[in-house]
């Protein structure tokens, strides 16, 4: 029997076909269908639909195998509404898109954030689901009227699949709308969005299976799981249930996800935007440290200022590049807010700068200095979470930035903790195998974990390089200080 796996991302929509065994058998990945009009940043519903059916159709056509079980993750936040027909009314609104400032105010009118964090483990910001159902509210009543049920992209998946509504418990925090203790939809929270809580489906864990699919002939009889967050179900394929590990997810943009065995109630952890995520294994949760731009910074590198190298090292430009011999730390020091920042400040409107030019400078050089400044700002992330009781010990390291060793050894020098490499599959694709062998089998997660990730290779901090980096990391926090006063 196979395992068919998709990861729904803000670039990429990519299926896995996985043996029984959690080997990879084939891989299909489309551009992600996302568009903007008037500033805001979309992903087109019925064209991501017309994209999920091409990807499991081919995946599932190829083998001969029976596909028994369907599991996907996906990016938070976006939602997508139905018709009681079943008819998409909007597409997918990013998170990144820059609506829902009067809402979370019109909101804080009727609740303190305090009392927001408490119930959902989210410091309001626009960025969550709730803005944008009230923004609709407010400028397309039209629409709003018209609404059945939201649906994350995953949930929208397994209507496709199976016809039932579902949205899982961590994509659901990502609403603001979600009580993490109840494990339930929050009446207070809807109340006072002043939202209907009709259109909000009933929410599962990940692991839970919400039906079988009827929509795909060949495929039919095939059980769908809930499925969940991208980094929850990473962290999950990282190998990671003890409290105090972390999952570095280097991609795009960057997320440290950290386990925890409990509920923080410490003031400045909210302050500082970090979250609460139920996580799958039973009473340990989840929260995100995060910057907007991480790989997205190597990749303006590549389109802006090695044009000729991009050119003509094609799909081997990041290798070429990460294999250059550039002393460490490098004399520059990168500001990575290319997006506006990240936790704790999730501004927007912060920008990103180079500083220590010199005529002597190379692209090389910078292109190191990108990398350090991103593990600059993590470093940071993750002091203040050491402020709060919430000690990272050590690391894995996924995504795009996993591939690269110099890269990693930035990382465990600036974080001054250990990190590593895995030696199996990894991502949100092969924590969603992992969830179908609990499902299926009946093992306890610490045991399918142990058995199933296996590290590849681990860095440790250099005393003397080390060191070096402490020095500059003090220049970083200063500059950034004086930059927040700058673009205030």
């Amino acid at each position: 029997m196979n395992y068919l796996g998709l990861d729904i991302g803000t670039s990429m929509i990519k299926g896995q076909l996985l043996s029984e065994n959690g080997n990879i058998l084939l891989t299909r990945e489309f551009e992600s269908p996302v568009y903007y009009k008037d500033g805001v940043a979309f992903i087109n519903a019925k064209k991501m639909k017309e994209i999920f059916k091409r990807i499991i159709e081919e995946l599932a056509n190829a083998s001969k195998e029976q596909t028994g079980y369907i599991c996907a993750n996906s990016l938070g936040e976006a939602f997508v509404a139905l018709d009681k027909d079943g008819n998409e009314l909007n597409d997918f609104i990013l998170f990144v898109s820059d609506l829902g400032e009067n809402e979370t105010k019109q909101l804080l009118k009727n609740i303190t954030p305090e009392e927001v964090s408490t119930i959902t483990g989210l410091y309001p910001n626009k960025m969550f689901s709730f803005s944008k159902l009230m923004w609709i509210k407010s400028n397309h009543p039209e629409i709003y009227k018209r609404i059945h049920k939201i649906l994350s992209p995953v949930g929208y998946l397994n209507y496709f699949l199976t016809g039932n509504y579902s949205y899982d418990y961590s994509l659901a925090s990502r609403t603001m709308l979600f009580d993490i203790k109840k494990l339930d939809w929050s009446d207070k929270m809807i109340n006072a969005c002043g939202l209907n809580r009709d259109f909000l489906p009933q929410a599962y864990r990940a692991d839970e299976i919400v039906g079988e699919v009827s929509s795909i002939e060949s495929l039919k009889g095939c059980k769908v799981l809930a499925g969940g967050h991208d980094q929850m179900m990473a962290t999950l394929g990282a190998g990671l249930y003890a409290p105090h590990t972390a999952n570095d997810g280097t991609g795009t943009a960057e997320c440290i996800t950290v386990v925890m065995d409990k509920i923080p109630d410490n003031a400045k952890f909210y302050k500082n935007n970090f979250c609460v995520v139920p996580y799958l294994i039973e009473r340990t949760y989840l929260t995100y440290a995060i910057l907007a731009s991480c790989g997205s910074l190597l990749k303006w590198h590549r389109d802006n200022l090695s044009l000729l190298e991009k050119e003509q090292y094609k799909d081997r430009y990041y290798a070429h590049y990460s294999s250059m011999d550039v002393p460490l730390p490098t004399s520059l020091i990168a500001v990575p807010y290319f997006s506006g920042s990240g936790t704790p400040r999730m501004n927007s409107g912060d920008k990103g700068s180079i500083l220590g030019l010199t005529s002597e400078t190379t692209k090389e050089e910078i292109y190191f200095a990108l990398m350090e400044g991103a593990a600059y700002e993590m470093k940071y992330n993750l002091e203040l979470l050491d402020e709060v009781g919430i000690k990272v010990e050590k690391l894995t390291v996924t995504g795009g930035g996993s591939k690269s060793d110099k890269w990693l050894e930035i990382k465990a020098n600036v974080y001054q903790r250990e990190v590593n490499s895995l030696a199996t599959p990894e991502g949100g694709i092969y924590g969603c195998y992992l969830a179908v062998r609990h499902v299926k089998e009946n093992i306890n997660y610490e045991t399918l974990l142990k058995n199933c990730v296996k590290t590849k290779k681990t860095w440790v901090l250099d005393e003397k390089l080390s060191e070096k980096y402490s020095k500059l990391y003090k220049k970083y926090r200063q500059i950034c200080s004086a930059l927040n006063d700058t673009w205030r």
